[in-house]
């Protein structure tokens, strides 16, 4: 088998845990769309009802924060494979919570304990990808996380709007059963996989390392596999020499360093625009915006099925025009420049045909929030995971990505908490909050993000300033000497690494 057809394989495979992320945040928004389902959880006379179902949908941010503040620890103790694991079977365990849920207890701890199992899963895919992906194709690998994110998304509405059809709670209890089956496949074909070589290098495991490098790079020259080899072991190697705290965990300090607080700053900031650009909100809330523009019931959740291929086709265009051919900095800023747009106008439809009096306007808003969602995931539905794996170093990346989840999960919460009540009092206004936040993360994108499109993850340390490896001269000498170690800018100069590697 050729190393690249392999390659496809395993990230596909990884890229299922994709799917189980996108079913699991699509099933809640058809969940709480289904009539059974609020006349259960809600009977007449339960008061606070808008309260209630903000904490089932933030309940699942909070545990996904949970979930993303222990999974840097996590990924350095167990690896890539293994977390890949652990973390899917407790999607299961989530899922069945939340099937056999009698009532919004259980139903909040089902969806707390999946939102921790999605906290450590959703950034560990693309930690995992990054480190087994060349740099020229690294975005578009990742990509394919993101497509199957989208697809998985599709198949919750469409399972949903199918349940709708079923009698009684049936309706809502199969729909979210069918969280099991993509996870439980998942965790099967997880033995298949390899650990990430990157990983292994880091705990010096190294004929592990030069094994699973050499299934990857099996169609390169010998030449192309040493210096490959050479530069992630000396990167890894240096880079531990400069820490002076190795002990599990002290990873996670190191991220608010000095050296260290513009990579994650940046990392956060960038995934900041997963929240702030509206998208939970609008994926979380589409009854209630369908229900403003005159859809309600079934007719919403046939509508919400629909929508569902919008980030299919978004992701698909990402993967053939915008992933590895754009620069990282320029898919951000105008990403943020036309969702604005985008909200803009279904802004002003809402303003003027939110009653659902007006048939032909209430159609254009309900296309405005399809192209605004295929837009998205034109732009960021996989480019927010790719940016923030590829800013740290081997032993900050999964710190440092999963910090940046933790803190979008925050904003989750909070956003989750307020929506359902901002859309009651001031409707069509709420949409500004989204406009200014896009404008300004435009902004700062613009002028502060670092560009790392077509680089290899060892060498864009150089890029924030730290000292990175010369490969050539490390194949030349056995092991670079301080005088063969270069700072940032000087290395890219010198032209000493510039072939795209894995």
């Amino acid at each position: 088998m050729k190393a690249t057809t392999r390659l496809l394989i395993y990230v596909f495979t990884i890229s299922i845990g994709g799917a189980v992320v996108g079913i699991d945040l699509g099933l809640i928004a058809t969940t709480l769309a289904q009539p059974a389902f609020n006349s259960y959880m809600f009977p007449e006379g339960t008061k606070n009802v808008s309260s209630l179902i903000g904490a089932i949908v933030s309940i699942g941010s909070a545990g996904n924060v949970l979930g993303s503040l222990s999974n840097g620890l996590i990924l350095e103790k167990l690896g890539r494979r293994k977390t890949l694991l652990v973390s899917t079977f407790f999607t299961i365990v989530g899922s069945v919570f939340q099937t056999a849920a009698n009532g919004v207890p259980l139903m909040i701890v089902g969806r707390c304990v999946a939102g921790m199992a999605l906290g450590i899963l959703n950034p560990t895919i693309p930690i995992y990808i990054s480190e087994i992906a060349r740099p020229a194709e690294r975005a578009r690998l990742v990509g394919i996380f993101g497509l199957l994110v989208a697809i998985g998304f599709c198949l919750a509405n469409w399972i949903g709007y199918a349940c709708s059809y079923a009698s009684g709670d049936a309706s809502w209890r199969v729909a979210l059963a069918m969280q099991c089956p993509l996870a439980l496949l998942l965790m099967g074909l997880t033995f298949l996989l390899p650990e990430s070589p990157r990983w292994l290098a880091e705990k010096e495991r190294y004929e592990e390392f030069d094994s699973t490098l050499r299934k990857l790079c099996e169609d390169e020259s010998e030449e192309f596999f040493v210096r490959t080899q050479v530069e992630i072991r000396e990167q890894i190697h240096l880079e531990a020499a400069q820490r002076s705290n190795n002990n599990l965990g002290h990873a996670l300090v190191e991220l608010f360093a000095w050296k260290n607080i513009r990579r994650t700053a940046m990392a956060i900031m960038v995934m900041q625009v997963g929240i702030l650009s509206g998208s939970l909100a609008i994926q979380n809330y589409q009854g209630i915006l369908y229900a403003s523009l005159g859809f309600k019931d079934r007719k919403a959740i046939l509508i919400s099925g629909f929508y569902g291929f919008m980030g299919i086709i978004g992701q698909v265009v990402n993967l053939l025009g915008v992933s590895d051919r754009w620069s990282r900095r320029r898919t951000m800023w105008v990403g943020c420049l036309v969702l604005a747009v985008m909200l803009s106008l279904l802004m002003a439809l809402s303003r003027f045909y939110g009653d659902g009096k007006n048939e032909n306007g209430a159609r254009a808003g309900i296309a405005f929030i399809f192209l605004y969602s295929g837009l998205y995931a034109v732009f960021f539905n996989s480019t927010l995971y790719t940016i923030a794996a590829e800013t740290f170093p081997q032993h900050l990346r999964g710190y440092g990505t999963s910090v940046a989840a933790l803190c979008q999960g925050v904003s989750g919460i909070w956003l989750g908490q307020v929506t359902p009540f901002a859309f009651d009092a001031i409707k069509w206004k709420y949409y500004a909050v989204f406009i200014s936040s896009l404008v300004a993360l435009a902004a700062f994108y613009f002028a502060f993000l670092t560009e790392t499109n077509q680089l290899t993850l060892e060498s864009i340390a150089g890029k924030f300033g730290d000292e990175t490896v010369s490969p050539q001269k490390a194949m030349d000498m056995g092991r670079p000497s301080e005088g063969d170690r270069e700072v940032g800018a000087t290395e890219k100069e010198s032209g000493a690494v510039t072939e795209h590697r894995v």
